[in-house]
Formats: C-alpha cells, structure tokens, sequence
C-alpha cells in the first residue's frame, strides 16, 4: 500500500519531533510554550495519521471515512506546523527553506537522465501555495 509506505517513509526520515525540538531552539523564550504546543499537535496528528495506518489499514481501496481519516489528520499536521513556523525567525526559516529548494533543483538535475528513470514526480513546496 503507498500510503503505509510514504507514511513509514516520513516516520523514518522527517524525524518530526527531533526536527521540531532542534527548531526550538531558534524560538524566543517569550513565544516557546505557543510555539511548542503547535509542534506537538503537529507531530501528534502525523503520529496519528501513521498509526492508522500501520495497525488499522487494511488492504485495499481506501474507504471514505478511511480517507478522510487520513486527509484531515495530514492537513492538521501540516497547518500547526505553518503556526509553529512562524515562530521561527524569518532569517532562519528562509536559509532553511532556501536550502531545501537547492536539494531540490540538485535533485531534479541529477534525475534528468536518458528517459528509462521512470515515473518522476516532482516536489510541491507547501509554502509556495499554502492554503491549497
């Protein structure tokens, strides 16, 4: 099932709440509780949204509340992580995101191949059109 694997995947590499505890540390002492109470939801909706899938999904298609299951806890997920974002000092949110836009440029030019790669499926940076 893709969705049990892109979700094992993520659980494996993001890291979530390593990610959101080294953040952190770049937040204002005054902002911290607000901030860190939207990374935990953050993390706690996609640690939802991986459990589901890891003990409750059953193979086959998705049924409807299944689905809608999944979409609103990786909504949930995505949107506290855009409030705890904006806690995080521009100046270090731009060089992280700036960062992540060159590895995906790198990654693109390096994919470009003969045409015998396979299906490619390009990255959608959320904070380009946040709010979709």
């Amino acid at each position: 099932n893709k969705m049990k694997l892109t979700l094992r995947l993520i659980e494996k590499n993001y890291r979530l709440v390593d990610q959101i505890t080294f953040c952190s540390t770049f937040i204002s002492p005054e902002h911290l509780v607000e901030a860190s109470a939207a990374g935990n939801e953050a993390s706690q909706e996609m640690q939802d949204a991986i459990d589901f899938v890891r003990n409750d999904l059953k193979p086959g298609p998705l049924e409807a509340e299944q689905k809608e299951f999944l979409i609103s806890a990786l909504r949930n997920s995505r949107e506290e992580l855009f409030a705890f974002l904006e806690y995080v000092p521009q100046d270090k949110l731009a060089e992280a995101r700036a960062r992540v836009e060159k590895e995906n440029v790198d990654n693109r030019e390096e994919f470009d191949g003969d045409g015998t790669e396979g299906v490619y499926n390009p990255v959608v940076l959320p904070w380009k059109n946040r709010g979709q």
